[in-house]
């Protein structure tokens, strides 16, 4: 029964990782699209990449998965899917309070530079967030479903742009209206910050992205 929860609770969080990840807005100004990098880096397959580093990281440490997950949430929650998480700096989003104890970023590092060593400057790093953290998801049990891929990297990240994370404290109207202002619904808020078998964390996914996700 544990099990069976488990697959369904990581099902669940990829179909709504699916369902928003339309909305985003990729290169050049066009819409997103399902195998984005086929062709574009010769004949690897970047998805598979992806895929087999995160593998090899899941098999060392399964807890990589609801750390991928949280981290996701706190990119994609902030100002779309931009991968502005990962930038450093003394006042960026690395450095305010929610994000302190965010981690996975290793696993970003690593499947980054297998990217890089075959395809230089091609695959963004908010494309490799959301691949890595479909990646986990299937290997909880969650099954394996599709991303669409051509997302830029954003370029601004503020210690004071995370506010608009909802704290582990919110009420539940609080935290309903806060997603609600990203286009979820309770329903999904249920799942994004409630514990699971596979989530261990307070609060944990995505949101849908925006455009945002236009930087330059």
């Amino acid at each position: 029964m544990a099990m069976a929860n488990t697959k369904a609770v990581a099902l669940a969080i990829g179909f709504i990782f699916l369902n928003f990840a339309g909305q985003c807005y990729g290169y050049y100004g066009y819409g997103l699209q399902y195998g984005f990098y086929n062709g574009k880096c010769r004949t690897s397959d970047v998805e598979a990449i992806v895929r087999n580093t995160v593998y090899y990281k899941f098999l060392k440490d399964r807890s990589i998965a609801p750390a991928l997950i949280r981290m996701q949430f706190h990119d994609c929650f902030v100002n779309g899917c931009d991968a502005s998480i990962l930038l450093d700096g003394p006042n960026s989003e690395k450095t305010a309070p929610p994000n302190l104890s965010v981690r996975g970023y290793d696993v970003i590092d690593a499947a980054k530079a297998a990217v890089e060593s075959v395809c230089p400057g091609v695959v963004s790093c908010a494309d490799i967030i959301v691949m890595a953290t479909r990646d986990v998801i299937s290997f909880s049990g969650g099954g394996r479903y599709s991303v669409q891929t051509g997302r830029r990297d954003g370029l601004v990240s503020l210690a004071q742009n995370t506010f608009s994370l909802p704290p582990p404290t919110s009420s539940v109207s609080s935290a309903i209206r806060t997603f609600a202002l990203k286009g979820l619904t309770a329903t999904d808020m249920i799942y994004l910050l409630g514990k699971s078998p596979i989530v261990l964390i307070p609060y944990i996914t995505n949101v849908h992205c925006n455009k945002h996700n236009t930087k330059t």
